[in-house]
């Protein structure tokens, strides 16, 4: 490749001209700049955008002027070819500097083009990983996104991660087994006593289909059911559990209840 290393200094005219014009660019790029972040500033007072959101961006928009102010600089003084090799090494320079961060940006503008994507609740399957993830997606920013999940805990993962996950829509809930003695009693009256009790008792924030209570045991002395009990929101407290397990067994106190919460995953 030939590249022609000759250089002939302006006359003091052409000089000034081109200073004029590096600064007509700069002046346009600074107005332009104050003009997005302003931009950026009202989409995150409006709950748009996060403040990490509007500080990384307009971090990319302050790189790219001040690479286009220095192209413009370098025209002025030294030959096109050169210009070219030095905006070759910059661009690959920065690509390797930044490409974790390019990476993870690129993938949040594709997960902020899935708009309904935050504020429900999924089971995510990541690249590389066996075991799901479940969770309700909180907050989508320009480097990880957070999970919440049905018990207040934030599990935080990479955008481009999620942005390559396999996604399904997941209903939380708590799976509860309850062990009741009949003793003398008929299991089938027993298991219409929890039915009943089910329905009848105040469940607080949770909701739990009767139609759906599995009896897992009908045996000498016991029957064993499983229930699942879905909460109307989350992140759930300790309290709500307490409560549903004191209201559960004040209902079925004859049969001397055994309450156990099963390990749940969201």
């Amino acid at each position: 490749m030939y590249f022609n290393w000759t250089f002939t200094f302006p006359s003091p005219e052409q000089l000034l001209f081109k200073f004029q014009s590096v600064i007509l660019v700069i002046i346009i790029l600074v107005l332009m700049r104050i003009l997005l972040v302003r931009f950026l500033t009202s989409l995150m007072n409006r709950g748009i955008v996060s403040a990490s959101t509007k500080n990384t961006i307009s971090r990319f928009i302050d790189v790219i002027v001040i690479f286009i102010i220095l192209v413009t600089i370098l025209n002025v003084f030294v030959p096109p070819d050169i210009v070219i090799i030095a905006i070759s090494i910059f661009i690959v320079s920065s690509f390797i500097l930044f490409f974790y961060e390019i990476r993870e940006f690129v993938a949040y503008i594709n997960l902020q083009l899935l708009r309904h994507i935050k504020g429900k609740s999924y089971e995510i399957r990541l690249p590389g990983h066996t075991t799901p993830v479940y969770g309700r997606i909180i907050d989508v920013e320009p480097m990880v996104s957070t999970l919440e999940d049905i018990y207040g805990k934030r599990i935080y993962i990479a955008n481009s991660l999620l942005v390559n996950a396999i996604i399904k829509e997941y209903v939380p809930s708590v799976q509860i087994r309850i062990r009741l003695n009949t003793g003398e009693i008929d299991p089938l009256r027993v298991v219409d006593d929890l039915i009943k009790s089910i329905e009848d008792i105040d469940l607080g924030i949770f909701r739990i289909d009767s139609k759906k209570i599995m009896i897992e045991k009908i045996g000498v002395g016991e029957v064993v059911a499983r229930i699942r009990a879905y909460p109307v929101s989350t992140p759930i407290r300790l309290s709500d559990l307490v409560r549903l397990a004191n209201e559960i067994n004040k209902s079925l106190i004859k049969y001397n209840p055994e309450i156990e919460f099963m390990e749940t995953t969201i």
